[in-house]
């Protein structure tokens, strides 16, 4: 086609790897905030089914702290997320005044990242190590409030991310309501596998901590607290780890039908460029990497790995859906054709090509 002759007009990617590292980062520290909401909200219903009975509503209470270090995980990746969209910027002094234009998404989605981040922050503090002795330890409502606000708007995050390309309406490939569905997707599936590896991680959880002598004593008498806490730290980790696996394979096979569904409808889009960019995922430049890459090790191998309970499934399934959703974002940052204008292919065909005879040197025939 005649515009390739101008590569830097047409074909430049104006959005580059560190957009594609934050919508990564974006997508998985907003998306661990809500799984760790979910999962300290839901505590009680998951101690039931693991035939926890009576002491379901107690050891829900060190669902929390198990979850510490996921949450603090959530907010270093939106924060160095948001550092990578400044850097991109070029001129991160100017980066305040994403807020001044009312009508943009960028905007909100500003917004959006720091009460996740300052939420998040906040409800880490309440499981730092017990003998700072900090005042907020009893504040049991205020670590209520932000673990609730951060999920709110760790999830708004993670929905954003999608959002902020697919309003782009230059890009027909990003321009459709499919992909902030696949990106929420993919986000909450890569949280998933995040929680797996970092539950029951936080060094702070030990008989010594509050919360776990409060629960120990409801259980048993002080003399056999460490024991006891020991016990239900191991039950927490280990319930957490059986529910994720589950709720991850399910989001691993959702994933890989959006997936197929969003390239399908691309390729029968009836916009030429779409079409063009679907079937370069399909059969052209970036196939192996959709379907090598992507769907069969990044989400097909863990998907087996989840259903056949292999040994150390636990550890390297989650390790390679993490991967598959950092490569769907670089994947689809840079399939970022954008639509011809009307007459501007027409208008770059007129052009000199620059071996024109008029335009080369004249020499005199002597």
């Amino acid at each position: 086609m005649s515009h390739m002759m101008h590569p830097n007009k047409l074909t430049r990617h104006y959005w580059v790897w560190p957009i594609a590292w934050y919508l990564f980062l974006g997508g998985l520290g907003g998306g661990t905030l809500f799984a760790t909401t979910m999962l300290q909200t839901c505590g009680h219903a998951i101690c039931e089914l693991l035939g926890l009975g009576d002491y379901s509503g107690v050891v829900a209470q060190m669902f929390g702290p198990a979850l510490a270090l996921a949450t603090f995980a959530g907010v270093v990746f939106l924060g160095v997320g948001s550092a990578l969209l400044i850097f991109e910027l070029g001129q991160w002094k100017n980066f305040i005044r994403v807020w001044i234009a009312s009508t943009s998404i960028m905007k909100w989605g500003a917004t959006f990242l720091v009460l996740a981040m300052v939420f998040g922050f906040v409800e880490f503090l309440f499981f730092l190590p017990p003998q700072w002795n900090l005042f907020w330890y009893q504040w049991i409502w205020l670590r209520d409030v932000c673990t609730a606000l951060a999920g709110l708007f760790g999830f708004c995050v993670a929905f954003y991310t999608g959002c902020l390309l697919g309003t782009q309406k230059s890009k027909p490939f990003w321009n459709t309501p499919l992909l902030p569905v696949l990106f929420t997707v993919s986000a909450v599936s890569t949280a998933t596998a995040l929680v797996t590896i970092l539950v029951g991680l936080w060094p702070a959880i030990d008989g010594e901590t509050p919360f776990a002598l409060q629960i120990a004593n409801q259980i048993a008498s002080p003399d056999y607290a460490n024991q006891v806490v020991v016990m239900v730290i191991a039950t927490v980790t280990g319930g957490i780890t059986e529910v994720m696996h589950k709720a991850d394979a399910v989001m691993v096979i959702l994933e890989i039908i959006l997936l197929l569904v969003y390239i399908i409808c691309m390729r029968a889009s009836g916009n030429l460029t779409a079409k063009r960019i679907a079937q370069t995922w399909i059969s052209g430049s970036k196939s192996l990497l959709f379907w090598g890459g992507m769907l069969i090790v990044g989400l097909g191998v863990p998907l087996w790995l989840y259903l056949s309970e292999v040994p150390n499934a636990g550890l390297i399934a989650p390790v390679l859906i993490l991967a598959s959703g950092l490569l769907l974002r670089f994947l689809v940052l840079y399939s970022d054709g954008r639509q011809l204008i009307p007459g501007e292919e027409a208008y770059y065909a007129k052009l000199p090509k620059g071996n024109e005879e008029f335009l080369q040197p004249w020499k005199k025939p002597y």
